[in-house]
């Protein structure tokens, strides 16, 4: 399992941390599995904008 830091804004933060306690509730791992899916879909999203073949990015 990989480990990325990254910086954002603070109302991003907040509206994320919310976003992942509604979505997940209180168990443990709900900002790793919310931004999990978060980039997920940024990259497929990012695939299919730049016609990229997703077998190349997702192995």
């Amino acid at each position: 399992m990989g480990c990325i830091t990254i910086c954002i804004s603070d109302e991003l933060e907040i509206a994320f941390r919310r976003m992942a306690r509604i979505s997940y509730g209180e168990k443990q791992g709900k900002m790793s599995r919310g931004a999990e899916e978060a980039l997920y879909q940024w990259c497929k999203q990012k695939i299919e904008e730049l016609n990229v073949d997703e077998k190349e990015i997702f192995d």
